[in-house]
């Protein structure tokens, strides 16, 4: 069974460099790439003009003056980069592996717990097609290396969805983190001892729906998941762009039992944990009424407060508990665009940066523009920090610095997934995982003069100044032009998803909608209403 997801045409743009090509043959085992400029890290410090990198066997051999390297490598192809940056490549740290919109899954951008429901009106997507066009845009927009948050479509056979994702990240040779999800509680609503009262109010014909017998939703138990896991390292360990990671919906998805055990099967293999925390003011809702003490609480004391664990999201987060996360070391993912589009609300980010906490950036396959543009979601991220310090009494001037939303896209995003020290950087000797941005349609008569080149890139670089991508010292996209990728092959599997996906999954729904939504948003307000009387009380 197939739902779908849509793609959009490459755009054209004016401001395109042309670029001095004397490559021979695709795959060439060394080549300089020689751009105007080269930025290695998140420090606009490190700036180095007239610089070039020296790439062999899919790794950065040498970063040093373009004559410099020239006249040490005579026999290496050069890449000339005319008016171009080269930078580390950028990091998705949250999406979902389905491509560029969210439309056919939840149309209306709809409250998210609304929003999840009305998946079951609609028809499963093929994971394939998706996870390989979600590649390659990525990869059009200059990010390399992305998080799968492993979101079940359904099916009833989860392995296989992971299979099929995992098909489509190599075939287009993105560097992928994919995660295994799991969860044994609260699927219809949360907490599940509501179940019961909420299901009474629905008529019948509703309710029935809701409890008739369902395909699995992931692996099942908390051993199934484990044996999951290690099926899948066993088979892929070896793929070089890809690892793996655990992944969890929220704290009230799971049990302290069932929790635990995912936690310990990760540290074992060293893999680390991906929590959604916080999304929206509803999981804010159900986590106080849950866990009085504090959701945080709980999970400090299960032991899995630590570096090892990232929590995403994170919008509805108070003063004390982001001083505990700070204490602990954990990595946070915001997703700007996301959040606005849910209505869920506007991360802290000023206050999470300013403890020490690494924050990351994600789009969910939500970004603002539904074009997947990090530059433009970093930017969106930076502006939003200070409404909220504002709106709160904060600093007026609480915008991230230079360095803070570069690190977004690059350092942070590789600790968030579990990937520092092999993303996010270019050092010699690492992978040769890296963008180039044509800085043609950066510069121009409203160019701020004051501000330095990285400052103006920020402020003014989106996706379609990428010239060019690569990822293990393979270039994956070019001026335009994927790679190694029929594009019309992948379309046309899109729109035959598509068509497919309009049918619902069953008749009955389209009536009974508006009346499960009622009945959600009256559940989950009395939610809201609670914990907003517990707070003030305390």
């Amino acid at each position: 069974m197939t739902r779908s997801a849509l793609t959009l045409p490459v755009r054209p743009d004016a401001h395109r460099p042309s670029l001095d090509l004397d490559l021979g043959e695709e795959g060439t085992a060394s080549l300089i790439l020689a751009p105007d400029y080269i930025l290695p890290s998140s420090d606009p410090e490190g700036l180095l003009p007239d610089f070039a990198v020296l790439v062999q066997e899919g790794r950065i051999a040498a970063i040093d003056l373009v004559t410099s390297l020239i006249d040490a490598h005579p026999d290496v192809a050069v890449e000339r980069l005319h008016d171009c940056i080269i930078l580390p490549g950028l990091i998705n740290a949250h999406q979902q592996g389905r491509a560029l919109t969210a439309a056919p899954l939840t149309p209306g951008d709809d409250l998210l717990d609304n929003a999840l429901m009305v998946r079951l009106a609609r028809t499963s997507l093929d994971p394939y097609p998706l996870a390989l066009v979600a590649a390659t845009d990525m990869l059009s927009h200059g990010v390399t290396t992305a998080l799968h948050a492993g979101a079940s479509q359904g099916t009833g056979d989860y392995e296989g969805e992971l299979r099929a994702a995992i098909r489509g990240y190599l075939e287009a040779g993105l560097r992928t983190v994919i995660c295994v999800s799991a969860l044994d509680q609260g699927q219809i609503v949360s907490p599940s001892e509501d179940l019961p009262v909420f299901l009474d109010r629905l008529s019948p014909e509703l309710s029935a729906l809701l409890t008739e017998p369902s395909l699995p939703t992931y692996a099942g138990s908390a051993e199934d998941t484990i044996a999951l896991m290690g099926r899948l390292q066993a088979e892929f360990g070896a793929e070089p762009t890809l690892s793996f990671r655990y992944a969890l919906p929220g704290p009230q998805y799971v049990s302290d039992a069932f929790l635990s055990k995912i936690a310990a099967d990760a540290k074992a293999r060293g893999i680390g944990l991906h929590m959604i925390l916080y999304e929206s003011q509803v999981d804010w809702a159900v986590c106080q009424c849950m866990y009085p003490d504090g959701v945080l609480t709980r999970l400090d004391r299960l032991g899995l407060l630590s570096p090892d664990l990232t929590l995403v999201q994170g919008v509805w987060l108070s003063a004390s508990e982001i001083e505990l996360l700070a204490a602990r070391g954990v990595c946070t993912v915001s997703t700007p665009g996301s959040n606005l589009r849910l209505r869920h609300g506007i991360a802290r980010l000023g206050p999470l940066l300013r403890a020490g906490i690494p924050v990351a950036l994600g789009t969910n396959n939500r970004a603002l523009a539904d074009d997947e543009d990090m530059l433009s979601e970093l930017r969106l991220a930076a502006g939003l920090a200070r409404v909220t310090d504002i709106s709160q009494g904060g600093p007026w001037d609480d915008r991230p610095t230079t360095a803070e939303q570069f690190g977004m896209l690059t350092e942070n995003g590789a600790r968030a997934i579990g990937l520092a020290g092999i993303a996010g950087r270019l050092v010699v000797g690492g992978h040769a995982d890296l963008m180039a941005l044509s800085l043609q349609g950066i510069e121009g008569p409203s160019l701020d003069l004051d501000a330095s080149l990285i400052d103006n890139i920020l402020n003014r670089a989106s996706a379609r100044d990428v010239c060019l991508t690569m990822v293990a010292g393979e270039v994956r996209y070019r001026e335009g032009a994927l790679q190694g990728i029929d594009r019309e092959r992948v379309s046309g599997l899109l729109r035959e998803a598509l068509t497919y996906s309009r049918a619902a999954a069953d008749p009955a729904w389209p009536e009974l909608w508006s009346e499960l939504r009622a009945h959600l948003r009256y559940h989950y307000g009395a939610k809201i209403k609670l914990a907003r009387q517990r707070l003030n009380s305390a």
